[in-house]
């Protein structure tokens, strides 16, 4: 672990279960806002929740395990996707519009790079390799440090909500949770050997797992909720990537684990992702594909939590 990376770890402190507890008392008889309301004042370490400056990060990278194995140009579908933000013509991008919130396009490690939006913040070195040996040490610290760069290069925020594109990234989700100690339940024979590649490293820390099975979005977003983390800035999850982001960074510091907040159940190994991290969904069925979307639709009821503990 380099030194920035120790240097953040080890800032981060608890989440404060006093004024999680404080504000989680000014909501009567509604579970859910007063859980809302509790997740955010302890992270923000306030009995009065905020939420009005948030931004949307979305991370785009490509992992060895979704490789096509031909250049597919601007026809990739992780290039069309992130087009399809920057453009506004994505339902993130007008879910975004309606919460008053402005999106972050990052490219961690696309295939196509010159084919990504020119709004694009280039921060990765290349799509990741094939499970087992997907990136370096330094590839995977760097990524972090860049991921870390980008939480405190946001400022003032109240929260930050995240979002992931890239192929290959729900079977790196597979295989990290399996590594972890969570329980995958694969339906496909590549994600059965994703359970199990998972599983020879089980134990190791979290720099090792992203350099055998992370990608360069997974260490970008773990970086982040690390950097996040050392601000008393909550993070809203999304789909099973950013998921996979926070296995890593729990991994890394557990007391990250307190400034996660699950926007929706989501689909594919993120269920049981949250089971692992102890974090129930805010929405019990899935929202978007995991590009931000449902992080996003969480933003108007975090609003209306902070205007009740105000």
């Amino acid at each position: 672990m380099s030194q920035v990376v120790r240097h953040v770890v080890d800032s981060i402190t608890p989440a404060s279960q006093a004024y999680a507890q404080i504000a989680a008392g000014k909501i009567a008889a509604n579970p859910l806002l007063e859980r809302l309301a509790a997740q955010l004042a302890g992270a923000q370490h306030t009995p009065r929740p905020r939420a009005a400056q948030r931004t949307i990060v979305v991370v785009a990278g490509d992992h060895g395990a979704g490789d096509p194995g031909i250049a597919l140009g601007e026809a990739h579908p992780t290039v069309v996707a992130a087009r399809a933000i920057a453009e506004g013509s994505a339902a993130l991008a007008q879910v975004a519009r309606t919460a008053h919130a402005p999106i972050v396009l990052v490219d961690a490690g696309v295939r196509e790079p010159t084919h990504m939006p020119p709004v694009a913040v280039a921060l990765g070195r290349g799509p990741s390799g094939p499970l087992g040996t997907a990136m370096t040490p330094v590839d995977a610290t760097l990524a972090l440090e860049a991921g870390i760069a980008l939480a405190l290069s946001i400022g003032e925020a109240d929260l930050i909500a995240v979002g992931a594109l890239g192929l290959g990234s729900e079977l790196a989700a597979v295989a990290l949770l399996s590594a972890v100690g969570g329980t995958a339940t694969p339906t496909e024979d590549d994600a059965a050997q994703a359970v199990a590649l998972g599983r020879t490293h089980a134990g190791e820390g979290g720099l090792a797992l992203l350099s055998y099975i992370g990608g360069p979005d997974t260490a970008v977003l773990a970086g982040l909720m690390l950097g996040a983390a050392s601000t008393n800035t909550p993070v809203v999850l999304d789909g099973e990537a950013t998921g996979a982001a926070a296995l890593v960074a729990v991994a890394l510091a557990p007391d990250v684990r307190g400034y996660l907040i699950a926007a929706h159940r989501g689909s594919g190994a993120m269920p049981a992702i949250l089971a692992h991290l102890g974090l129930a969904p805010a929405f019990e069925v899935g929202l978007g594909h995991g590009e931000g979307t449902g992080a996003a639709m969480l933003l108007p009821l975090l609003d209306q939590v902070a205007a009740l503990c105000g």
